[in-house]
C-alpha cells in the first residue's frame, strides 16, 4: 500500500505538467497510485522517479498506465532503480514504447539492465519514431547486448543522442552505433540535437574516440577558413597561411557537419575516408561537448532545484510536525491539569473516607467496649441467677421431701385412724 505522505504529494500535484519524485523510496508499493496518478492526469508530461528502489514489478505496473493514459507524456526519468532485475519489465516498457507517439527522452540508466533485456529495447527502437534522447548507461549490456541493440538503433532514424558508457560495449559496436546517430543528426532538425533541459530528464551522448590527428588537425586550423580543410582532402593537414588574409563568415554547424559526411562518402581513398570521419567525429564530439556542457548545467540546476525543494518540504513537514507536536503537548498540558484537578479530588475523597474510617473504628472501639461490659455483665448476672436457680430448687427439693414426709405421715395417720374406727365400730357393737 502507497504510504499516506505520497497520497498527500500526489494529490497535491494533480493537474501539474511535471511530476518530481526523486529519492521519494516509494519501490513497487507505490507505483500503482502513480499509474492511478498518470492516467488521470492528462496534462501530464515529465515524470522524474529516480532513486525509488523500482524493481521490473513496478514498470511493468507504469508501463500499463502509460499505455493508458500516457498519451502527453514527453520524458521519463527511471535512472537509479533496479528495473532490470527481471526481463518482464523491460518487455513491457518496450511494447508499450512501440506505438507510442510523444515520448522523446527516456532515461534508465545504473538500472540493471542485462543483455536479455538488448532484444527487446532492439525491437522498439527498430518500431518507435519518436525518442530522441536515450540514456542506457551503466547497465550490464556487454558485448551480446550490444551487438542486439546496434540492430534496432540502424533501423531507427530519429535517435540522436543515446548513452551506452559502462556497459561493456565492444568498441566497432560503438562506432557503429555512433555513425548512426551522426547520420540521424544530420537528417534531423538541428534543433532537435541540442540538449532539451526538459525538467527531470538528462541525455547524453555514445562515447567516441577520435583521434589526436583530428585533434591536432582542427586546432591548428583554428584560425583559418574551415572550408579550405573541406576542399583540401589530398592534404591531411591544412597550415595556416602566414600572411593575413580576408576572414569568411564561419559556416553553420550544420552545413559543415552535412558536406564533410558528403565528402565521407564520395571520398577518393581510405585515407581520405579516415581523415574525414576523424574530422566528423571530432566535430561531432564539439557538439555534443556543449550539449554536455548544457546538460550538467541543466543537471545541477536540477539537483539545487529537487534539494531546495526537498529542503522546503523538510521544513514544511518539519513546521507541520512542531505545531503538531504544540497541538499534542497543549493537549497534554491540559489532560495532565484535569488529571492533577481529579487526583486532587480523588485524594480530598480519600482523606474524607479515611477520616470516616477513624471515626468509625473509634465508635466501633467503643461500641466493642460497651458490649464486653454488657458481656461481663450478662455473665455475671447469669451466674448470680444460676445460682440463685440452684438455691431455689435445692430448697423445692427440700419442701417437696417435707410435703412427701407429710402426705406419707398423713396417710399413716388416715391408716391409724382407719384402724382406730374400726377398733371403735367393732367396740360399739
Amino acid at each position: 500500500m502507497a504510504p499516506p505522505s505520497l497520497l498527500a504529494h500526489l494529490d497535491a500535484s494533480k493537474d501539474a505538467s511535471a511530476l518530481s519524485l526523486a529519492y521519494a523510496s516509494i519501490g513497487d508499493e507505490g507505483c500503482n497510485a502513480i499509474a492511478r496518478y498518470m492516467r488521470e492526469n492528462i496534462m501530464l508530461r515529465t515524470i522524474d522517479l529516480r532513486g525509488n528502489n523500482i524493481r521490473a514489478d513496478g514498470l511493468v505496473v507504469l508501463a500499463h498506465a502509460l499505455r493508458s493514459g500516457g498519451g502527453n507524456m514527453t520524458s521519463l526519468c527511471m535512472k537509479w532503480n533496479q528495473v532490470g532485475s527481471h526481463s518482464r519489465g523491460i518487455q513491457a516498457l518496450s511494447d508499450v514504447l512501440k506505438g507510442n507517439q510523444s515520448i522523446t527522452h527516456l532515461d534508465l540508466r545504473n538500472n540493471k539492465i542485462g543483455p536479455d533485456c538488448a532484444p527487446y529495447l532492439s525491437e522498439m527502437l527498430r518500431e518507435n519514431s519518436t525518442i530522441t534522447h536515450l540514456d542506457l548507461s551503466w547497465n550490464d549490456l556487454g558485448p551480446d547486448g550490444g551487438k542486439a541493440l546496434v540492430e534496432g538503433i540502424q533501423a531507427n532514424h530519429s535517435l540522436i543522442d543515446c548513452q551506452l558508457s559502462g556497459n561493456r560495449i565492444a568498441e566497432d559496436t560503438l562506432h557503429a552505433i555512433a555513425f548512426v546517430l551522426r547520420r540521424n543528426r544530420q537528417t534531423a532538425p538541428m534543433a532537435a540535437s541540442t540538449f532539451r533541459g526538459d525538467r527531470g530528464v538528462k541525455t547524453a551522448e555514445v562515447p567516441a574516440s577520435p583521434t589526436m590527428r583530428a585533434g591536432q588537425m582542427m586546432q591548428m586550423t583554428g584560425d583559418t577558413d574551415v572550408t579550405q580543410l573541406v576542399s583540401s582532402p589530398t592534404s591531411p593537414v591544412a597550415m595556416p597561411p602566414r600572411t593575413p588574409t580576408k576572414v569568411q563568415p564561419p559556416l553553420h554547424d550544420e552545413d559543415l557537419s552535412l558536406k564533410i559526411l558528403q565528402r565521407e562518402q564520395n571520398h577518393s581513398n581510405a585515407e581520405d575516408a579516415r581523415f574525414f570521419g576523424e574530422v566528423a567525429e571530432y566535430i561531432d564530439l564539439l557538439q555534443l561537448d556543449v550539449a554536455r556542457n548544457k546538460k550538467y548545467r541543466m543537471d545541477a540546476e536540477e539537483r539545487e532545484r529537487v534539494v531546495t525543494k526537498g529542503f522546503m518540504e523538510r521544513e514544511m513537514r518539519y513546521a507541520q510536525e512542531m505545531r503538531e507536536l504544540e497541538n499534542m503537548l497543549a493537549k497534554a498540558k491540559a489532560e495532565k491539569d484535569e488529571l492533577i484537578h481529579d487526583t486532587e479530588y480523588v485524594q480530598h475523597e480519600i482523606d474524607r473516607v479515611r477520616g470516616e474510617k477513624n471515626k468509625t473504628t473509634q465508635d466501633r472501639d467503643k461500641l466493642e467496649e460497651v458490649a464486653r461490659a454488657t458481656a461481663d455483665r450478662l455473665r455475671s448476672d447469669i451466674r448470680d441467677a444460676l445460682t440463685t436457680k440452684a438455691d431455689l430448687e435445692t430448697q423445692i427439693y427440700k419442701v417437696k421431701r417435707r410435703q412427701q414426709e407429710q402426705e406419707e405421715e398423713n396417710a399413716r395417720l388416715r391408716t391409724y385412724l382407719s384402724k382406730c374406727k374400726e377398733d371403735l365400730d367393732r367396740a360399739l357393737r
